[in-house]
């Protein structure tokens, strides 16, 4: 929307949504069901602010199969560490995958695109980390940030392989290395629920192995066809 005059962007946004939504309506977009084709979002966004995350954030809420367990489990996990907020990130990305929060969060916190705006404080950071260790961009993470404040306690750690965990908190170190330790004990449910689609490693690895005794067991039935022919 960069390009479209300030007083125009509504106008435009909206024509230009009717005319998609329309054409995806006439083409069946969506499959046969019911209204396909009229459940179609649109985001005006802009290289200037955190548009383009928040628009980038719903596609890939609506990618995870199962967001409502992960969002289940955070809610669970934040009783637990006492936490104001908890947003799951995309590591590689900086993506938000999806957040919980506190009804007062959400109710009195102002800051409404806070989630976008460190999205984008993390990816910037990412790129400084690849810059100063000549790492790719895509390769440079780091483990832990900590931020402790007078009034709140700020901690983003790995949660799996391909995800990070910021968490909001209260005050107080008893409660920020319980938060730790729980969120430690927490990997290993979260890590049955990614959704890489990767192979986890010892499912690889026995897969190899089976194959390996396969070819083995091949070559041992070749040799042995081939000395009875003998």
């Amino acid at each position: 929307m960069d390009l479209v005059a300030a007083d125009r962007k509504d106008a435009v946004l909206k024509e230009r949504s009717s005319h998609i939504r329309q054409v995806s309506i006439e083409n069946g977009f969506g499959g046969g069901t019911k209204g396909a084709g009229q459940e179609v979002e649109f985001w005006g966004t802009s290289i200037w602010d955190q548009s383009l995350y928040k628009a980038w954030t719903q596609v890939i809420y609506h990618l995870v199969p199962n967001a409502g367990v992960i969002e289940d489990l955070l809610n669970q996990l934040a009783d637990v560490i006492h936490a104001h907020e908890l947003i799951l990130y995309e590591r590689t990305t900086c993506l938000m995958v999806t957040q919980v929060s506190r009804p007062y969060e959400g109710r009195n916190n102002p800051f409404t695109d806070r989630f976008e705006k460190l999205s984008s404080i993390l990816k910037s950071h990412k790129q400084s980390v690849a810059k100063h260790t000549g790492l790719p961009a895509g390769s440079a993470n780091f483990a832990e940030l900590q931020i402790k404040t007078a009034k709140y306690m700020f901690l983003i750690t790995r949660l799996t392989e391909n995800t990070n965990l910021a968490v909001v908190m209260p005050c107080g170190e008893a409660v920020y290395n319980a938060a730790r330790i729980n969120i430690l004990l927490a990997r290993e449910r979260f890590n049955e629920l990614d959704t890489t689609g990767k192979t986890p490693k010892n499912e690889a690895q026995r897969i190899s192995e089976k194959e390996k005794a396969r070819d083995l067991d091949d070559e041992k039935r070749s040799v042995s066809s081939g000395e009875a022919a003998g």
